[in-house]
């Protein structure tokens, strides 16, 4: 029984060191789609990481079905397995939407820009993604619940772009304007798959949401 115990708890910490493996590279992923908004270059480095993602995302995967399948493991340990799953894929997720900023970058420095909301965006959902990572790794409830709240702040930047696009309240390049409609829908999705962790947090705490 020991032995089981113990052969788990590694497998466990094993799917966990996978979990905080993706969630930097997530952030390096976006850090640099980023920055090729401004930068011609860095175009193959976020499609690499992105790809390793999805690497991961089924390495992580494989693994926490081995785990179940194995030791069959109850309450916490067994919602965790089951969180880890989803994180993947939510981390996997961010990977392909740094790949689609990356794609707009090259309207965005043809046109030369601004990017004031994108910024300010950008911003938000870079934090919400280091402390979804960092709430999951930790069982922290408290940061879970912080990441919703900084949700509402992306949402609101993101719809009063919208607002202000439709309304005919924004001047300039059209290219300009949709790209960066794009992009801060990108940067939406991500912060919901942020959101999507950090529900992940607190099922593997509380049993709910």
């Amino acid at each position: 029984m020991a032995g089981s115990r113990r052969a788990l708890d590694e497998g466990v910490e094993r799917l966990k060191g996978i979990i905080g493996d993706m969630a930097a590279a997530s952030l390096n992923c976006l850090a640099g789609a980023f920055r090729m908004l401004s930068e011609d270059r860095g175009a193959g480095e976020v499609r690499r990481i992105s790809d390793q993602l999805q690497f991961m995302r089924e390495e992580a995967g494989d693994l926490a079905i081995e785990i179940l399948a194995r030791y069959q493991p109850l309450a916490t340990d067994l919602r965790f397995i089951r969180s880890c799953i989803q994180a993947a894929y939510d981390f996997s997720r961010m990977g392909r939407y740094a790949l689609d900023i990356a794609e707009a970058a090259e309207i965005v420095r043809n046109n030369r820009c601004g990017l004031e909301e994108v910024r300010e965006m950008h911003a938000i959902v870079m934090r919400m993604v280091e402390e979804a990572g960092r709430a999951f790794l930790r069982g922290d409830i408290e940061l879970a619940k912080k990441i919703r709240r900084m949700d509402d702040e992306a949402d609101k930047l993101y719809k009063k772009y919208l607002e202000k696009l439709v309304l005919g309240k924004i001047e300039g390049n059209p290219a300009c304007m949709v790209a960066t409609a794009l992009i801060m829908r990108y940067l939406e999705r991500v912060a919901d798959h942020a959101c999507y962790i950090a529900d992940s947090t607190i099922y593997t705490s509380l049993g709910k949401i």
